[in-house]
Parts: C-alpha cells; structure tokens; sequence
C-alpha cells in the first residue's frame, strides 16, 4: 500500500485534499466487543488480561483497524502522492515494553511517517482507538532527533503559531505538552483560543494537539470514520506543514522546493 516515491513538491499539497468520490471502504467499523476488550485492559492493564481478550482484541481492534489504515492510505495517502510510508512498523503495540513486568495499554494508535525516518522519530499525524472513543492528532516528541528541536523553537517563537493552533482548539482540539517524554501525566492542557503561546512549550519535551471523539460517535459513523479521519487530516494539515516546513527539516528530508 506504499505509494509510489513522490516529487519533493508532494510534500507541499494543500488541504482540502483530493479524494475519491465515493471513498472506496473496506473500514466497517470497531465492533462493540472491540471497545469491551479495551475496556477490560483498561480496567486491568497486564499481560494475563491480555492474553485473555487477545482474540477479541485481534479481531475487533487490530484486524479492522487495519483496514481503516489501508482505506486511509487508498483515499487519501495515494491520491494527493504524499510521501508516507504506510504499511511498515505503523502501529503501536499493546502490550508494553516494561523490562518484563507484564504491563498493557488500553488503546492501540497509528501513524504514517516519512521515510528515512521511523514513526516514532518523525512528527505524528496519529490515529488512535480507547476503550471509550477514538481520537486524532499531531504529536512530536523527543524521540524525533534532529526535527523535535526546530519545530518546538518555531512553534513557541514564530508569530504565525498561534492562529494556527487557534483555529484548531475553536474547533475542539487540545494543546498539550509534556515535561517528560515518557510521564505525560501532570502535563498542562489547553482548550479554549490563547491570547499568547504558553509558558514552558519552548521547553517541552513532547506536544499534542488532537481531538477525541466519543464510543458513541465512532459507533455511529461506522465506514465513515473514515472519511472523519481525512477531515481531520485538513484540519491539522496547516499545523502539520507549519512544523515540517522549518527549513532545517526541509532540508534533512530533502523536501525543499
């Protein structure tokens, strides 16, 4: 599902994006016992639980979320030639990487990311499932050497910055960071339009800004979360290319013009 190595111009589409009309879904939705299981690793975060609801989880979780990545990759990725790469290592893990203390999430996310880098060191357009709800993002941390820096600096002191981030949170988004990239816990929030940057973002060691959706909602939409999650996409598309566009980043990933 890789789409073919696009122009260095591809980098720089436009929200609203194409795509195909009718969208072409394979995407029917997160059954119920999907949610359930989730629910219960919530409830109980260790491998036992795990391994109890893998099956559940396999075939309500991974299996369909699966094909939400590849209607995504199909109607969106392909047809505006973004160079993402969308089938390898795009997925997190359940199960957490603890030394061997058997601890588990309860949500399972997705992003695309560009080649030479890898989906935790690049910036994150992320896709992710909860026990209750499913939620969109752009998430860039300190794992991502080389480009966390530059697009910290240039959202905390470029002046286009907030009416970017602005229009998202008008739109139900929070801005989040972290002074720990591995403890998010305790980390300031923010949902209503800012008259200036906040303090300590120039200092942060990992920034959200994402929006989450109900059980109930995702329910409802069914294949048209699909379509939901390209809407998010343009929204967060200005934001995106705000971070990425930093000529320090432009020339790493020999994207400039």
């Amino acid at each position: 599902m890789t789409p073919d190595a696009a122009p260095p111009s591809a980098f720089h589409a436009t929200a609203p994006f194409r795509r195909r009309d009718p969208l072409d879904l394979t995407f029917e939705g997160f059954p119920p016992e999907g949610y359930q299981a989730l629910a219960r690793l919530k409830a109980n975060p260790h491998i036992g639980q795990y391994r109890e609801d893998k099956e559940a989880l396999d075939r309500a979780v991974t299996a369909p979320f699966k094909r939400y990545r590849d209607d995504l990759a199909l109607n969106w990725v392909i047809p505006n030639a973004l160079p993402f790469e969308t089938e390898r290592n795009v997925f997190s893990r359940i199960l957490k990487n603890d030394f061997g203390r058997g601890g588990s999430h309860s949500h399972l996310w997705m992003s695309f990311y560009r080649l030479p880098r890898k989906r935790l060191t690049d910036l994150q357009l992320s896709h992710a499932v909860y026990p209750d709800g499913f939620r969109w993002g752009l998430y860039v941390g300190e794992y991502a050497k080389g480009l966390f820096g530059p697009a910290r600096q240039r959202l905390a002191e470029d002046a286009a910055a907030l009416p970017i981030l602005n229009a998202l949170l008008a739109r139900g988004y929070r801005l989040a960071f972290a002074p720990h990239v591995t403890k998010p816990e305790g980390h300031p929030e923010f949902t209503e339009p800012l008259d200036a940057v906040p303090d300590g973002l120039g200092r942060a060691k990992g920034i959200w800004v994402m929006r989450k959706i109900s059980r109930e909602r995702a329910e409802a939409l069914g294949p048209g979360l699909v379509s939901a999650a390209i809407d998010a996409q343009e929204e967060l598309w200005p934001l995106y290319r705000f971070l990425a566009d930093a000529p320090e980043l432009q020339e790493e990933m020999g994207m400039r013009k």
